[in-house]
């Protein structure tokens, strides 16, 4: 019987991981959501640069190495994508097998597994289909921080599992570990004051957390170790500053300090258009410089506490503010988050202020609103730097959610009624949900199938014509039309093609990178300025990038081209052919 029992804590929560995954397979192809996974793809396959690499810079070093060498045994695979999606349904399996093995009695099991089940589709559901390595890493930190939150007994596997999640989450994606980690050390401290007697048990399980990271941070830096790399960090950071957080000077009304550092109007608009990497002159000392500049002449940044307050206001305004999601992203909104936060946020509350005991009623106390607190912290301090897109909040509030349903199921020992009211509200917020968040996965869908259409058909222009080397535009590579159309995403799983691939980018997080100059090696190139000029390389650009700053370019560094549109592709994107008139 027992033996039956515990196959069945096995079974079910592996059919509800499996019901998921085929529900939101049935709504289309899985994406890779944003443009930075497909580039780490091509990279860590072998399509960038002809040889799976293990330096995909946005990925520490031995993870990235792990995933090339699987690439190299499994050459006609999307490794990356099955590794994406393989942790977020391991993660689900996960939460579903603690949260239903958490009771004895089979009206609870039901309870809660319908609860997790609607949970993944109502509210998470969108971010199993349009798949980011950020929002991976936040669900794999939320799952850590569950399992140190609802372990029981004297063994040892939860705390491992949930070292190795945390590790393997910094791994992947270190700033969004490091950003969710505050909660994970909440989560770490209330279990600590529920159960003072085991403080080397819990100091042991942050000792082990934090040599995870220190470790995966050294195998990183020797991995990263080499000139050429470290050359390049220093550019990616200079680029990082400028782009993310500064801005490009206008060219005229900064003419002085441009030819102080020895850039041309012509180089400017390079910089502008995001094309830096046709010029070799352009380094991390320029960017550093520009960026320093631009910090400098700012006079519209706004003063710390009025940031603060106005951040506040924002931050209160989407705790309350409750409406259906209208699209993917933008506009965002927080339901059905905030919703099933506030209602575990409560629940936990009153459990707490009901408990008879009165060390444990003013540990659960403070431990709820220590919760409360970091996240508040958190969360202001994303929005007050501008940084709060859904990849970011949304696991932030898969953190909170976690913690608390673990502080709740602890209690549910004691009286199962303390579960049942979160996990039915739960359940009905997120079935509520349902719909709409189908909905928005389809017409999210059917949006980048039009996208992909434009983007389908370049590709295929490339593979036609392998004897050529295109060069593309930054923002062409990033979205094909001004028109209200997505952004530039590609499909898993589908037309996998792992050779090298016959075109690159004009600049992007990746250009002039010990990756960017194999690549140019690999097709007989010293440089992008020289390359364009030869025999077989074209430029692609669309209609409203341009292609006038090229020949600005050229005329500047003494060279006189002639630009012919030699072809139109998806009626959206133009071929160039670049020669010299000199």
């Amino acid at each position: 019987m027992k033996k039956a029992h515990q196959g069945m804590n096995f079974i079910v929560p592996a059919l509800l991981t499996l019901g998921v995954f085929v529900i939101v397979s049935c709504f289309g192809d899985f994406y890779f959501d944003l443009n930075d996974d497909v580039l780490m793809k091509d990279i860590l396959s072998g399509a960038y640069t002809g040889t799976p690499a293990g330096h995909n810079i946005q990925m520490l070093y031995p993870i990235s190495a792990f995933i090339a060498l699987i690439y190299r045994v499994f050459k006609g695979l999307d490794v990356y994508g099955i590794f994406l999606c393989a942790l977020q349904f391991l993660c689900v399996y996960i939460v579903a097998e603690r949260a239903f093995s958490a009771f004895e009695d089979r009206i609870s099991k039901v309870i809660t597994a319908l609860c997790v089940f609607l949970f993944m589709l109502g509210t998470i559901g969108s971010h199993f289909v349009f798949v980011q390595y950020t929002f991976t890493v936040g669900f794999m930190s939320a799952t850590a921080a569950f399992l140190i939150m609802t372990h029981e007994g004297d063994g040892k596997r939860d705390h491992v599992l949930a070292v190795v999640l945390i590790t393997l989450a910094y791994l992947i994606r270190s700033e969004m570990l490091l950003l969710t980690l505050p909660i994970v050390g909440v989560a770490i401290f209330a279990r600590w004051l529920m159960q003072k007697d085991l403080f080397w048990k819990y100091l042991k399980l942050l000792v082990f957390i934090i040599a995870g990271i220190a470790v995966s941070m050294v195998l990183h830096k020797i991995g990263y170790s080499s000139s050429e790399w470290k050359e390049f960090n220093n550019l990616f950071d200079a680029r990082t500053e400028l782009y993310d957080f500064q801005y490009i000077p206008d060219y005229a009304e900064n003419k002085e300090f441009f030819d102080s550092i020895g850039l041309s109007e012509a180089e400017q608009q390079l910089l502008v258009n995001y094309n830096y990497g046709i010029d070799d002159e352009i380094n991390a000392d320029t960017l550093w410089a520009v960026a320093e500049y631009a910090s400098g002449q700012k006079t519209d940044e706004t003063p710390f506490m009025e940031n603060l307050k106005a951040s506040t206001v924002s931050y209160l305004y989407r705790l309350r503010h409750i409406t259906y999601q209208k699209s993917y992203e933008y506009p965002m909104t927080d339901a059905p988050w905030n919703i099933i936060a506030l209602v575990l946020y409560l629940t936990a509350f009153v459990i707490y202020c009901l408990a008879p005991d009165r060390s444990k009623k003013l540990c659960g106390i403070f431990s709820v609103l220590l919760l409360f607190a970091c996240r508040t912290t958190l969360w202001l301090y994303i929005i007050m730097r501008g940084r709060d897109p859904i990849r970011i909040t949304h696991p932030l509030y898969l953190m909170e959610i976690f913690v608390l349903l673990g502080m709740i199921l602890l209690e549910s020992k004691n009286s199962k009624r303390y579960a049942y009211v979160p996990l039915v509200a739960v359940s009905l917020a997120s079935l509520i949900f349902i719909p709409n968040q189908f909905g928005v996965i389809k017409d999210e869908m059917a949006e980048r199938d039009v996208m992909r259409a434009h983007y389908d058909a370049l590709y295929d222009y490339f593979a036609q014509n392998r004897d050529s080397f295109y060069f593309c535009d930054v923002y062409t590579s990033v979205k094909a039309t001004d028109e209200g159309e997505r952004t530039f995403s590609e499909k898993m799983f589908d037309r996998v093609d792992n050779r090298l691939a016959n075109h690159d980018l004009m600049g992007g997080w990746a250009s002039k990178s010990p990756l960017y100059y194999d690549k140019l090696s690999a097709y007989g190139f010293a440089s992008m300025h020289d390359a364009i000029l030869s025999d077989g390389v074209y430029v692609v650009t669309k209609e409203s990038s341009g292609i006038e700053w090229l020949s600005d370019y050229y005329l500047d560094k003494g060279v006189n081209t002639e630009l012919q549109k030699i072809d139109t592709v998806a009626d959206v994107f133009y071929v160039y052919k670049v020669t010299s008139a000199n």
